[in-house]
């Protein structure tokens, strides 16, 4: 996503959806992430449309919170070096895999 594409999706949602807080959107996300979820599991074409719905809930969200686009590049950026560093379990019965706790990190 470019800057201009966040921008103009981000004052397009605060234009249309006044009343919508962060919280809202969150709320929100979780309906379009069952939507996105029914797509896979029947593998439904459509499910490229519900990714871009969760992420405009997300990037909304984030601009609600004060978030620029370069905010959330950055923290991207982060988490992903913070990731990359940690060590990984085994997926659980439903696929989720979290990492191994370390004691000198924050739980995130």
């Amino acid at each position: 996503m470019t800057k201009q594409q966040f921008n103009e999706i981000t004052e397009w949602q605060k234009a249309t959806f006044s009343k919508s807080t962060p919280l809202s959107k969150i709320a929100h996300l979780t309906d379009e992430l069952a939507e996105l979820s029914y797509d896979l599991v029947n593998k439904k074409a459509e499910q490229r449309l519900e990714f871009a719905d969760c992420f405009f809930l997300l990037f909304g969200c984030a601009a609600d919170a004060g978030m620029t686009y370069e905010d959330i590049c950055s923290a991207i950026q982060e988490k992903f070096e913070i990731n990359k560093k940690r060590k990984w379990g085994e997926p659980k019965e439903n696929g989720v895999v979290n990492h191994l706790p370390n004691k000198d990190e924050k739980n995130h």
